[in-house]
């Protein structure tokens, strides 16, 4: 059980990676808000963090993770179709 945690607590810091460094490249004009590359980042943040909120069952931060992996997969079909 104790690897477990290990592995869920691993994919807390990895999610919260993915959304900070996607963030900063977005302030810093590295990338850009229609890219997939930020989309991407978003959702895999998402999904990390999701994970590990399932795990320790905190359904509040289940909820604005599952929102945000939704807000992410919403923004790639709308890049999408304008490009």
């Amino acid at each position: 059980m104790a690897d477990l945690k290990f592995w869920m607590d691993g994919f807390g810091w990895l999610g919260a990676l993915c959304f900070l460094a996607s963030y900063y490249l977005l302030v810093t004009k590295k990338w850009k808000s229609t890219s997939y590359r930020y989309h991407i980042a978003n959702l895999i943040g998402a999904v990390f963090l999701l994970t590990n909120t399932l795990y320790d069952v905190s359904y509040p931060s289940v909820f604005i993770n599952g929102c945000w992996a939704g807000i992410a997969l919403i923004g790639m079909v709308v890049d999408r179709k304008q490009k």
